[in-house]
């Protein structure tokens, strides 16, 4: 395996030229963009892109992300890296979309310099805005400088090439400013409505779908084990079944001080919403495609509880959410099993 075939950088060679010109020499490898401390892989196989992961993101959000890594440099691998797609669509289609973004990105960061910058309103109390339009309205209502442009696109679950371009808009209109500092107060956003429903945790019974080796089930008080407390725990994840299967183990609440630390914690909310990443894109490579959707759904209601003061509780139980889920739409035992193991693996490295 041949390692830098072509390596560049983002500012010299846009990445979507270089791809579509190792595309039509039909290669297979792997392109590792990297603009630290950020990371992505994109997968070509026969010259055809199917599949990209980065921290946060795989499969096309992944692939789209880079459009914003104007900065960032690359280098082509060649060899089979034997990965499962996730991108089906052709590259033409995509590498356009891409160089879309990256064009938009380019006028956008003229005034939006950084993701990490905090935007604050410069409306004054009870000043009506004018020339906006309903998202941008919307958005002057939290731009308090308590979230940074990448947050706000986290907490409102929004792309940030989308919130970028309404903050960007109200830049130029003069309705908002761009600090380097956090500042303000923490604002009340609303979050988006979830169609998941509230997940159960059950005991398993042995006999019926085992824990890997290691993996406890639950700890003698009948609670979950203290080790899955916050992602870090030496622990593993409790292994679960449909909720009329088994009895559901009474949850425990955060206390109302700890819920509001956490929630004035920005950090920690920023932590436990890109665990809740993480354990979407670990369960998606092990889980059929059939079966993301349900993935998104536990996410969302996982960010939704985060939102309200969850905490690492909220991470927990999108993790034995989707262990249930599984359960329940009838997936294979031992696909379960690995789904438990990558799970717990997860929170062991952590």
């Amino acid at each position: 395996m041949s390692q830098g075939l072509i390596q560049g950088s983002m500012r010299e060679a846009p990445l979507p030229d270089i791809i579509q010109l190792v595309s039509q020499g039909g290669k297979t490898g792997c392109f590792n963009v990297v603009d630290d401390p950020r990371r992505a892989k994109i997968y070509l196989k026969d010259g055809r892109i199917v599949h990209a992961v980065s921290s946060s993101a795989e499969g096309l959000d992944a692939f789209y992300e880079v459009a914003l890594w104007l900065d960032g440099t690359y280098s082509f691998e060649e060899g089979d890296q034997n990965v499962v797609p996730t991108i089906t669509k052709p590259n033409a289609s995509i590498l356009m979309e891409m160089g879309r973004r990256m064009d938009e990105w380019r006028v956008i960061s003229q005034k939006i310099t950084s993701l990490d910058l905090y935007p604050v309103s410069t409306l004054l109390p009870g000043e009506v805005p004018t020339g906006v339009n309903p998202r941008e309205a919307k958005l002057l209502l939290i731009v308090t400088g308590w979230y940074s442009v990448a947050e706000l696109a986290e907490v409102m679950q929004k792309p940030v090439l989308n919130v970028a371009k309404d903050l960007y808009g109200l830049a130029m209109g003069g309705q908002i400013t761009l600090r380097g500092v956090r500042s303000g107060k923490r604002p009340a956003i609303e979050a988006p409505p979830s169609e998941a429903t509230q997940a159960v945790p059950v005991l398993v019974e042995a006999t019926r779908t085992e824990a890997p080796q290691g993996f406890p089930l639950a700890d003698e008080s009948g609670g979950f084990p203290s080790s899955l407390a916050q992602p870090g725990g030496a622990g593993g994840i409790p292994v679960t079944v449909p909720a009329a299967q088994a009895a559901p183990i009474p949850q425990r609440p955060m206390a109302a001080s700890s819920a509001a630390a956490f929630m004035s914690d920005p950090v920690k909310m920023a932590k436990y919403t890109a665990f809740t990443q993480r354990i979407s894109i670990t369960a998606k490579q092990v889980l059929p495609a059939e079966h993301h959707e349900m993935v998104n759904r536990l996410q969302a209601k996982a960010t939704q509880a985060l939102l309200g003061g969850g905490g690492p509780d909220a991470v927990k139980e999108m993790a034995l959410g989707i262990s249930r889920s599984a359960v329940d739409a009838g997936a294979d035992a031992e696909l379960v099993k690995t789904l438990n193991a990558q799970l717990k693996a997860l929170f062991a490295s952590k």
